[in-house]
């Protein structure tokens, strides 16, 4: 089963408990326009822990699913490789 990223991991909990961008961004204690940044053109960087947690907790998912998530990404970890870390 391939991982998810992390824009899908908050879509899913967004479409299925009807929660708006806004209201997503402040439980996960992020901007709007940067949980926008982030649907749009991607995770870049590695999102600071604390926002990672707060994605976990808020969308019920385990905190290694969203920092793998966060991790495929970034292009820190590949579909190719997935236990490797690119060097």
């Amino acid at each position: 089963m391939a991982t998810p990223r992390l824009v899908e991991l908050i879509d899913r909990y967004r479409n299925s408990h009807g929660v708006s961008e806004a209201e997503l961004a402040r439980r996960i204690g992020v901007t709007r326009e940067n949980l926008r940044k982030w649907r749009t053109n991607g995770v870049r960087r590695l999102p600071e822990r604390d926002n990672l947690a707060a994605v976990a907790r808020v969308t019920g998912r385990a905190y290694r699913d969203v920092l793998s998530a966060a991790l495929f990404d970034t292009g820190y970890l590949t579909v190719e490789h997935p236990a490797q870390p690119r060097p």
